[in-house]
């Protein structure tokens, strides 16, 4: 019997099994314009949230993946304006403009931009290009409307704060700087009536009180600008202006002593107030406290050498006090700088020497 032998291979480090191998590849990176929008998307989030680098950076990047994506050239112009980077910010809104010519957001940011810089010509030029593009846009009509109060020309201001009004008619600033345009205008009526307006729409509007106090005053309406004024002390009261103007309007009211109180009230928050201080001379001068109506006027005088009231009124205060030549002098400087009746008050006192031209 022939005994088989059994021999066992053994294939070292063959696998058990043949696998097929497949190339794989991993995207990295979304295609570009997904990426751009992400950034995109990302850099508007950061920018609600004020975090302006993040915001730039974000971007950046949506440039970087898209160089023609006009819209983030625009937010990247915006965020590069809150950064204070104005000559960037320019550069990015020009090449928004050249993708998108007709980008009403462009010219306004461009515009603001300009305005920043002190560039007042061109940035009234970029606000009326983004009211072309977009006439109901009511923040070019407004801006465009303050540089040409700014600049004197109140008709073409109050144009254009109507232009505002008429793009949201609930633009409570709008109103109120209308209103300070018909004042210069001197529609005063209409003034009050815009500065009510502003009041109903945004009821701490404080400056529109005030300034409907000054309306009320040109219209002989005194009480009810007494009653601003009271109004507006009630809520804030370091202002020292509030507290003249309300001097002023008792002054008018022949509340002389209450005058008095809110001039002196005045000089406590700002002792450097030359108006305060001559206004306060004018209502001593009614009480008949030359001494003291004098007194005011030098401190005046002292802040401001030429300020042709207060001389007036210590040329009244020194005649009252027997001091005639000096009365004379005051006088004289007044009619000098602009106020002739000081001429007469010399002449009528017998005052030696010529009459100012």
């Amino acid at each position: 019997m022939i005994q088989k032998s059994l021999f066992l291979f053994v294939l070292l480090g063959a696998p058990l099994a043949v696998r097929a191998q497949v190339d794989t590849v991993r995207a990295s990176t979304l295609p570009g314009p997904q990426l751009a929008e992400k950034a995109y998307n990302s850099g508007l989030a950061s920018f609600s949230e004020q975090r302006y680098p993040a915001a730039l950076a974000s971007f950046d990047q949506a440039i970087a993946a898209k160089p023609d994506f006009a819209a983030a050239y625009t937010n990247r112009a915006a965020t590069r304006y809150e950064l204070k980077e104005y000559p960037q910010a320019l550069a990015d809104y020009d090449q928004a403009l050249k993708l998108e010519p007709g980008n009403y957001a462009g010219y306004f940011g461009r515009g603001r931009t300009h305005e920043a810089q002190n560039q007042r010509s061109e940035a009234e030029t970029d606000y009326s290009e983004a009211v072309k593009a977009k006439a109901d846009y009511a923040p070019a009509w407004y801006n465009r409307a303050v540089l040409r109060f700014e600049k004197g020309d109140y008709q073409a201001a109050r144009d254009d704060f109507d232009g505002a009004i008429k793009a949201d008619p609930k633009l409570a600033y709008a109103y109120h700087d209308r209103a300070s345009t018909q004042q210069k205008l001197g529609n005063y009526a209409a003034a009050a009536l815009d500065y009510t307006q502003a009041l109903t729409l945004q009821p701490e509007l404080l400056a529109a009180l005030l300034n409907r106090a000054t309306a009320e005053r040109h219209t002989g309406q005194l009480p009810q600008a007494l009653k601003d004024y009271d109004a507006y002390l009630a809520r804030k009261t370091d202002n020292a202006l509030a507290y003249n103007n309300r001097g002023s309007a008792r002054f008018e009211s022949k509340d002389y002593a209450g005058a008095i109180a809110d001039f002196s009230q005045a000089l406590q928050i700002d002792p450097k107030y030359a108006y305060a201080w001559n206004n306060r001379a004018a209502a001593h001068l009614k009480l008949e406290k030359y001494a003291d109506a004098a007194a005011d006027a030098s401190a005046a005088l002292k802040l401001k050498p030429d300020y042709a009231e207060a001389y007036l009124n210590r040329g009244h205060a020194r005649e009252m006090l027997r001091q005639a030549d000096e009365a004379c002098q005051d006088w004289r400087k007044a009619a000098e700088l602009g106020i002739a009746v000081g001429n007469n008050y010399a002449a009528a006192a017998g005052c030696a020497g010529e009459a100012a031209e």
